[in-house]
Order: C-alpha cells, then sequence, then structure tokens
C-alpha cells in the first residue's frame, strides 16, 4: 500500500493541543481515531488498547510519553488496525487475539482466498487488513497480559468477531473493561451487521448474549468500547441490552418454527401449478404450465434444471417461455444460463434487480452467483401482465433482501402470492417471522415492514415462499408479520449506537464498484465510490484511495456531498503498472473515509483478481 507519505506525515506532524487526549480513568487516557484508542500511561511508558490510525503516537508526549511498548488489538477489524504496519518500524510490538492470528500475520492468504460467490459465511472477515502484519504475542483468553508491573486479565467476548478480546484492568481506583466492540456506549452496540455469523441462525447473536453475561460476572467499574462514550456500571444496563437482543436472538431463530416442506421430487400443486422439489436439496422453483403446453417459471436453481426433462413429461409442457427471479441469490437464479440456451427462455426481473443479475461479480453480497445474466423484460412495480390466460402481478417485495420482487397470480380459483425468501412456513400457532439478513442489504424503514403491509393491502389467499410449503394467508398471520417485522426493527433502532441505526445496518453504506475486477498487470480499470446517506441532513464524505505499491490511483482523494437520505458517487480510475507480479492472487484497494470530519477508517474495499 502506499503509506510512506501517510506515515511521515503522522510521525513528524506538530502536537495537537493536550485535550486531544482525554483522561478517563486513572492513568488511562482515550484518543479518539477511527476507534477509541486507549492508552495506559507508566513511568513515561505506555500501552495502548487498540491503534487506529497511529494518530495517538503524536499526542503522548505531550504527557510525558518517551516509548510505547505495545499494542493491545482487541480484534481485528480495520477500524482498529488499519496502521498497525507502523508498529514494527516504531519499536513497538503487537499483541492480538491468539485465534485471530491468520487476519495479522497471512491475511494475504486469506484474500487470494475468501470467497465472494456463494458466500455464506457471514462473519465480517472483509474488514481486515490488505497486508500482512507481524505479531510479536498471540493472546488468549483465561491468561493474563503483563508488562513493566502492568497487569490485564484476557477475557474471551466473542459476538462483533469470532475471536474478540476484552482487557480487564485495576487502576488502583477502579476496574476497567476494555470491551472493543463488544459494546458501544451505554445499552448500545457498534453495529448489527458483524453479529451475522452463519447465513441462517443467531449464533453471533448468542455469542454477544454470553459475552455481555461476562461482563455482567466480572462486574467492572467502567467500560471503555471501541467507539461510543466510556460507561459507568456496565452491570446494572447491561440486562436491558439483553432483552433487546433477545428478541433480536428469537425472531432470527425462525428456523426453530419453521415447518420443512417434504422432498418427494415432482409434485402437482393445482391444475397448473408444479413444482419440482428434488430430493437434494431445499428446492426452489415453481412451473406455471398452461393449457397449451408452456411453461413459466418462478426462479430455478442449478440442481432442478437436472429435473426439467421430467418435469416435461409429468406436466406437460413443450417449452418454457420465461422465468421470472424473486431475487439475486445463486440457489434461485442459478439454472438461468441452462433455460435460457436450451429453452430459449426470457428472463423477467424487476428494474431495481436488474445491476446484480446482470453484474453479481460487481457487488458484495451474500449468496451471489459466479455468472451474470442478461435480463430480457424489465418489470415496473405493479405491473400486470396476462400470461397464457393466467393473470400475473409483479411487485417490489423486499425483506430478505432489498433487490427481490414478489408475484401475484390467480391461479385455478387462488390468489397466491410468490414471496421468494422473505419468509418460511410457520408452525401451528407460530408467527409469520421474516428472515433478517442486514448483509443482503436490509432497509429498516423498508424491508420486511414494507413487505408486511404489502401483504395486508394484497390479502392473498395464500403467501407462497419458495423453500417451504404454502401459508393459508389469514389476517392473523399477515398481521403477525407486520407485528413481528416491526418489533424487530423496533429492537435494532433501541440498540444501534450510529448517527442513524441504518449504519449498523448497512455495511455498504460506502462501496467501491464494481467490488470485484479481473486484471492483467498494465492494465487500467474504473471505479466508483458509491455512498448511501442515511443522516436526515446534507453529509460530506472525504475518501482517500489506498492501492498497492507502485499502483496509480486518479484522484487519489474524493470529496462527496450527499443529499440527506440520498445518495451520490464519484468516479476513479486505477493503473497496475507492467511489472505487477501477482499472478493467481487477489490485490486490495481500500478506501479511507471521513464523514462530516469524522475519521471512519479503511471502512470499504475492492478485490482486484490476477488469473493464475
Amino acid at each position: 500500500m502506499k503509506r510512506a507519505l501517510v506515515f511521515s506525515a503522522l510521525l513528524l506532524a506538530p502536537s495537537a493541543p493536550a485535550q486531544a487526549l482525554r483522561e478517563v480513568a486513572r492513568g488511562v487516557y482515550l484518543f479518539k481515531d477511527t476507534c477509541n484508542v486507549y492508552a495506559i500511561v507508566r513511568d513515561k511508558r505506555a500501552v495502548l488498547i487498540d491503534f487506529g490510525s497511529g494518530g495517538i503516537l503524536k499526542e503522548l508526549p505531550a504527557l510525558g510519553v518517551e516509548k510505547v511498548a505495545w499494542v493491545l488489538q482487541t480484534h481485528f477489524h480495520r477500524d482498529h488496525t488499519q496502521e498497525d504496519a507502523l508498529l514494527r518500524a516504531q519499536g513497538i510490538r503487537l499483541a492480538v487475539p491468539e485465534s485471530e492470528r491468520k487476519y495479522f500475520e497471512a491475511v494475504e492468504n486469506l484474500w487470494d482466498e475468501k470467497r465472494v460467490f456463494k458466500l455464506y459465511d457471514m462473519r465480517n472477515e472483509f474488514l481486515a487488513l490488505a497486508r500482512n502484519v507481524p505479531v510479536d504475542r498471540g493472546l488468549a483468553p483465561g491468561t493474563r497480559f503483563e508488562e513493566e508491573g502492568l497487569r490485564l486479565e484476557v477475557l474471551g467476548t466473542p459476538g462483533h468477531t469470532e475471536g474478540a478480546l476484552s482487557f480487564l484492568f485495576d487502576t488502583g481506583r477502579e476496574r476497567v473493561l476494555f470491551c472493543g466492540d463488544l459494546a458501544a456506549s451505554a445499552g448500545k452496540i457498534p453495529t448489527l451487521h458483524d453479529l451475522e455469523w452463519p447465513y441462517v441462525g443467531a449464533r453471533g447473536i448468542e455469542a454477544e448474549m454470553n459475552s455481555l453475561k461476562t461482563v455482567i460476572r466480572h462486574a467492572p467499574d467502567l467500560l471503555l468500547p471501541g467507539h461510543g462514550a466510556p460507561s459507568a456500571k456496565p452491570a446494572e444496563w447491561v440486562p436491558a441490552l439483553l432483552v433487546r437482543l433477545a428478541t433480536l436472538y428469537r425472531i432470527n431463530d425462525w428456523p426453530r418454527t419453521a415447518e420443512p416442506r417434504p422432498r418427494t421430487g415432482p409434485f402437482q400443486i393445482s391444475k397448473h401449478l408444479w413444482q419440482i422439489r428434488p430430493p437434494e436439496i431445499n428446492g426452489v422453483a415453481y412451473i406455471l404450465v398452461s393449457d397449451s403446453g408452456r411453461a413459466l417459471l418462478w426462479d430455478i436453481n442449478e440442481i432442478e434444471t437436472r429435473y426439467l426433462e421430467e418435469m416435461a413429461r409429468r406436466a406437460g409442457f413443450r417449452g418454457i417461455d420465461a422465468v421470472a427471479v424473486s431475487h439475486y441469490h445463486e440457489d434461485h437464479v442459478g439454472g438461468i444460463g441452462f433455460v435460457k440456451e436450451r429453452y430459449g427462455a426470457k428472463l423477467w426481473a424487476m428494474s431495481h434487480m436488474v445491476d446484480v443479475i446482470q453484474n453479481p461479480a460487481a457487488y458484495n453480497l451474500p449468496c451471489l452467483w459466479h455468472e451474470g445474466f442478461k435480463v430480457d423484460r424489465v418489470l415496473a412495480d405493479r405491473e400486470k401482465i396476462v400470461w397464457e390466460g393466467i393473470p400475473l402481478q409483479f411487485f417490489y417485495l423486499p425483506g430478505q433482501t432489498e433487490y427481490s420482487e414478489g408475484m401475484l397470480a390467480e391461479v385455478d380459483g387462488s390468489r397466491l402470492l410468490f414471496t421468494g425468501d422473505n419468509v418460511a412456513k410457520p408452525l401451528p400457532g407460530t408467527p409469520l417471522v421474516g428472515h433478517f439478513v442486514c448483509r443482503n442489504f436490509l432497509k429498516l424503514d423498508g424491508g420486511h415492514v414494507v413487505a408486511a403491509r404489502r401483504l395486508l393491502e394484497l390479502r392473498p389467499d395464500f403467501v407462497c415462499p419458495n423453500h417451504f410449503g404454502f401459508t393459508r394467508a389469514t389476517p392473523e398471520v399477515l398481521e403477525s408479520y407486520r407485528a413481528s417485522s416491526e418489533e424487530f426493527v423496533a429492537a435494532v433502532r433501541a440498540i444501534v449506537d450510529q448517527p442513524d441505526p441504518q449504519l449498523g445496518v448497512d455495511n455498504n453504506w460506502a462501496s467501491i464498484y464494481p467490488y470485484q475486477a479481473d486484471a492483467r498487470p498494465g492494465d487500467a480499470l474504473h471505479y466508483k465510490l458509491k455512498v448511501r446517506n442515511w443522516l436526515g441532513a446534507r453529509s460530506r464524505v472525504k475518501a482517500v484511495l489506498r492501492v498497492p505499491e507502485q499502483w496509480t490511483v486518479t484522484p487519489a482523494t474524493l470529496d462527496l456531498d450527499v443529499n440527506a437520505r440520498g445518495e451520490a458517487e464519484a468516479p476513479f480510475s486505477v493503473e497496475i503498472p507492467s511489472t505487477e507480479n501477482a499472478r493467481g492472487r487477489r490485490r486490495v484497494l481500500l478506501g479511507d473515509l471521513w464523514r462530516d470530519g469524522e475519521h471512519l477508517g479503511e471502512v470499504t474495499e475492492a478485490l482486484v483478481n490476477f488469473a493464475p
């Protein structure tokens, strides 16, 4: 990375006023950087908790500090670690969570191997460093860190990351807990999307809750978070936070109350409606079959294409006119290429879904298919189509992802609303619950709340999810979907410590487009920095673009003015030297961002893939 000039400026810049460092406990100082950086100062020496952009180094002489002995990282995310490469040259030793050493010492291998397509592991490895950094010591839960008379207890507090640590320190006057991003200001967490570990389920939320119970057991006098304000007596406010997290856990644990669908092979639902139901997977495809022997598909995955000939014989269709897709996920679109080539089928999708379907590599989203498909018919919200005498109507239907649609079909005397993966079929007596996944692009003021209201408006006879059986859409069932969705959103808004809670849900509020690019030495690549402003006021975003050494980026700095609740973008280009030796590897581009003067750090990245 081109950091030499940055480092020089960091070390040679004149010291800021002493108030840049604030004493928050006896001998413990807070420096506000890309994260909260803490200095424990004793006898002209300091131990730092987290490092951020390293700006604290020029402030410490004001306290008489002559030597920084160690930096202890609570976890591996770039907003806490982005200038760790500076430490070795300054004679500062680095200690990191033992279970996260790979994100420091071997992070370049991680990027080379990191899955982007068909991604179901939601742990936020994308916020790792771009280049390897040497580590002096790994820290394990249940051990102690000691340095020149300082002693810190090392606690395992997974949640924000799986290997995250907290450090308990007795100042002689109070017991303080440096908790990283386990919590933020009192009763808050910094983000929700970082608690998503597996794609389905609530394991990350469960880990967070267990770690907060660890805080209660140790009962520190003061909690010192990685973001937000220090707070006293956390054992008094953590229980209320646990209650709200329990709400999120219950809703995210929806598979426990979902009724599975048999995998019995081809199945006729009614005269004109079939499902493939392959035994290997929990399939997705619905097939409408007309009296004239034509077919229309609602989603199709790769495995299901193996059954199309059998389905044609069983259902009596001779051709497939079109495939309409509920959303972009690989298990719903993976068979489109086969259907287009074999049957000449046309692909239908709503306008807001077109780009992610045609250019999936441009996005950093879960469950992407590796191949893009041309959308042949772009649909509008509420557009009506009569296909082979069957009335269809398409709707914007967000929920599990913003990039989704629903289809209302009047088939064999019933009004059927096909909803993709927004909901499952609930067990009798349990509510209809949305599948919330922040990383799919979830809007708190939209998403499932909008979808639930639309279902109440449309009043179908049945709700028809892809992986599950039909649910009779009684008023009580539809109302339960609205209530559970609003309950989830209220809980999120109550606990996310951001200028707007949406910023703790939208991990791609700032993104580099395209996310992935295939390249060769000597290539020039063209990008856009895209910003979504969730604030209720106009916002100014500055980005310093960081590229590998010897690469050139033009311009190197971007400034965007973004309207309230609006979006903006700015172009830049990257030139790769012909001497670049990255065969079979990846290189990482970074965007170091400031929002309204606040340094947020390297919060976004893009990947450049080199062929073997």
